[in-house]
C-alpha cells in the first residue's frame, strides 16, 4: 500500500509539476522514475486482497462487531482529509471516499449475511439483496476500489472462508477487474495458519491517514519545489 501510494502521490511527471518547465535534458530522469513507480504500483496490488481477508478474519474473531464497525467509521472520517489532500488536492472532498468507507460497507454486508446465514429461500433472497445493496452503495459513493471489487471480494472471502481453493479462484476472478498481479496475494494468504499474530491494530489503523499526510508533505515541500 505504501509503495502504491508513493507512486501515485509523488509523481515526477512534468504536467503535475507545473512550477518547473519540462526540459528534454530531464527525460532520462522522468523515464527512470516512471519505471520505478510502475514497479511500486504493481507490488501495491498485493495489499488490498490481504486487507479484505483480514477484515473477514476480524469479523469472525472480534468479540464486538458493532464496535468493530464503529471503529471503521471513525477512521473512515479521520482519513478523508488526508485522502482528499493526496488525490484531489483539496482539504474536504467527499466526491470520492477512502478505502475505510469501502471496508466498512463490506463489513456491514457480511454482518447482514451472517444474520441470514440459516438456509431458506427467504434468507437467500435477503442475502442477495444485501450484497446488491452494498455493491450499489459503494459504487454510488465512489469509494476506493468500489463495490464491484471490494464488496464482492469480501463476500467471497467470507462465504468461501473454509475452502482455500475456491476462495482463491473466485477472489482472483474478482481482483482481476483491478489488476493481474493482485491475484498473487492469494498465494501469500495460503500460508495463513489461522493463529492470531501480534496486536498492532491501532498502528495499522493510524498508518493509513498518517502515511498519506507524510506523502503529501513530501510532494508539496520537497518534490514540487526542487524537481
Amino acid at each position: 500500500m505504501f509503495l502504491d501510494h508513493t507512486a501515485k502521490i509523488i509523481s515526477f511527471q512534468p504536467p503535475i509539476i507545473a512550477a518547473v518547465p519540462y526540459e528534454s535534458t530531464n527525460e532520462p530522469f522522468y523515464e527512470a522514475t516512471q519505471a520505478i513507480f510502475t514497479v511500486c504500483t504493481t507490488l501495491g496490488r498485493l495489499a488490498f486482497p490481504i486487507f479484505c481477508f483480514l477484515l473477514v478474519e476480524g469479523f469472525i474473531h472480534t468479540s464486538n462487531r458493532n464496535k468493530y464497525a464503529f471503529r471503521l467509521l471513525i477512521f473512515a472520517f479521520l482519513s478523508q482529509i488526508p485522502y482528499s489532500l493526496a488525490f484531489s488536492h483539496q482539504l474536504f472532498d467527499f466526491r470520492e471516499l477512502n478505502v475505510f468507507f469501502t471496508l466498512l460497507i463490506g463489513f456491514l454486508v457480511v454482518m447482514g449475511l451472517d444474520k441470514f446465514k440459516k438456509f431458506s429461500f427467504k434468507n437467500v433472497f435477503y442475502s442477495i439483496g444485501i450484497v446488491a445493496l452494498g455493491v450499489e452503495l459503494a459504487e454510488w459513493l465512489q469509494t476506493d476500489y468500489g463495490g464491484n471489487i471490494d464488496v464482492l471480494l469480501i463476500v467471497a472471502l467470507y462465504l468461501l472462508r473454509y475452502n482455500l481453493l475456491y476462495k482463491s479462484l473466485v477472489g482472483s476472478l474478482i481482483i482481476l477487474q483491478n489488476s493481474f498481479f493482485g491475484i498473487f496475494s492469494f498465494f501469500i494468504l495460503s500460508f495463513y495458519n489461522g493463529e492470531r499474530g501480534k496486536q498492532w491494530k491501532y498502528f495499522f489503523y493510524l498508518f493509513y491517514p498518517v502515511h498519506l499526510l507524510l506523502l503529501v508533505g513530501i510532494k508539496r515541500f520537497i518534490v514540487v519545489p526542487y524537481f
